[in-house]
């Protein structure tokens, strides 16, 4: 690991540039180099002075970690800084982090434990206002109920995530269309 200039300008310029070269790394879909450097960068921030860059970074490596297809590094990066962020009253980011869990988990075949904090997220995106996100999650929610074999949980889930879309494509429409058929047939509206 490279030594750390933690006087004043000196780590704002370090962690920076750290910073902008883990994400260069991973939008390149370099994930060895990415985790590497996010590393690095853990190593420029103390987590009490700063606690967010922390918890944000820990989500970054999180990611890079998951994309790399180490599922349980990426969970242990992300856990715990969903709290973080409630701490200190970022629901936006707060979100994110239990997305991070989520997908760790699931990916870990840990379907109960991920579609629980997948609700939270949508929950907090929902409190946000973050409506293009808050759909990306219940996407996510749906596929994992269609995983699990509850089809129609699926599709209502589907239905929820469309419902925050503005103007549906052919094949959205087709799947509405099918939730308002199901419930229809089930008795509810």
């Amino acid at each position: 690991m490279a030594s750390v200039n933690w006087s004043g300008m000196g780590f704002a310029q370090e962690f920076e540039k750290l910073n902008l070269a883990a994400q260069a790394a991973y939008e390149h879909k370099n994930y060895p180099d990415a985790i590497r450097l996010y590393q690095q960068v853990l190593g420029t921030i103390n987590p009490v002075e700063m606690p967010a860059a922390h918890a944000e970074t820990r989500n970054n490596l999180s990611v890079a970690l998951l994309k790399s297809g180490n599922a349980q590094a990426a969970l242990e990066q992300a856990s715990g800084t969903e709290q973080i962020f409630s701490g200190i009253r970022d629901p936006q980011r707060q979100a994110i982090a239990l997305g991070n869990i989520a997908a760790a988990l699931v990916e870990l075949q840990r379907y109960d434990e991920g579609l629980e904090k997948y609700q939270l997220s949508a929950d907090l995106f929902k409190q946000t206002g973050n409506s293009e996100m808050r759909s990306y999650v219940l996407r996510e929610i749906s596929v994992l109920q269609m995983k699990r074999g509850k089809q129609v949980d699926s599709l209502f889930a589907m239905d929820a995530a469309l419902a925050t879309k503005g103007k549906l494509n052919w094949r959205e429409s087709i799947i509405k269309s099918l939730v308002r058929i199901i419930r229809r047939m089930m008795g509810s509206n």
